[in-house]
């Protein structure tokens, strides 16, 4: 699929999932933001409870 191409290198950089973890461990939103030809993809993951 071409849509998911931005994402794929996100699937193996496990110090990215280390970071992402962390954020939200200590109640921080994480958001990652992807790039491709024509469109911005911006993901955010919130912990429950949080309001950042």
């Amino acid at each position: 699929m071409a849509y998911a191409q931005p994402g794929r290198y996100w699937l193996r950089d496990e110090t990215e999932h280390e970071r992402a973890l962390a954020y939200l461990t200590t109640g921080t939103a994480y958001q990652l933001t992807l790039h491709d030809e024509n469109t911005r993809y911006v993901l955010v993951a919130c912990p429950p409870g949080a309001t950042s």
